[in-house]
């Protein structure tokens, strides 16, 4: 689900989106490779690194949303207040491979909890489970970037309101995966 808040908010704010038809198969194909990658390299790392790294990816991944996320709001509300120095969200690689590694940075942890609960000699099993997870992040991913494209439609070109939207939903998105990783809230799963 935090790959299809992350695909709904670009979707929202990224003005340039559509102008090449690849892009938006590009940033969901870097959400669903990391989230299928992050618990591979979890699980070869292995049970060594598990406390280690559960104790601190949730706080990389807010810090990482809450920059980008930050930034966002910044540039929505200087928008507003400034019109002439509005400038839109654009497509950027660099920006697509930081939100992709701020969104799956908590699943090397998943992976390394695979490892420990089965064993070193996982069979081919993992892995065509981790190609579902990768799989089904991208495709989660590809619909959150049209539905937020139709959403910013519905705004009217207003993208200094998705900015300021799109923003506080990624630093709530970091929030909501620090809280779950330091055990404030729990789905129960």
């Amino acid at each position: 689900m935090d790959c299809f808040v992350l695909s709904v908010t670009d979707g929202l704010t990224l003005t340039d989106l559509l102008e090449k038809k690849r892009r938006p198969f590009f940033i969901a194909g870097i959400f669903g490779l990391f989230q299928g990658l992050f618990p591979l390299i979890g699980f070869l790392l292995g049970e060594a690194f598990s406390s280690f790294i559960d104790s601190f990816d949730h706080w990389i991944a807010l810090a990482l949303l809450t920059f980008i996320g930050g930034k966002m709001l910044i540039d929505g509300i200087k928008g507003l207040v400034k019109p002439e120095s509005r400038e839109p969200g654009k497509f950027s690689v660099k920006t697509t491979l930081l939100q992709g590694v701020a969104d799956s940075i908590d699943a090397l942890a998943i992976g390394i909890t695979i490892r420990t609960n089965i064993g070193a000699t996982a069979d081919w099993q993992i892995y065509v489970c981790l190609g579902i997870i990768a799989l089904t992040s991208f495709l989660i991913s590809l619909v959150g970037l049209f539905a937020g494209k139709g959403i910013s439609k519905l705004l009217r070109g207003k993208y200094e309101i998705a900015n300021i939207i799109g923003g506080v939903v990624l630093i709530l998105l970091g929030v909501f995966i620090c809280l779950e990783g330091v055990g404030v809230i729990s789905w129960g799963f």
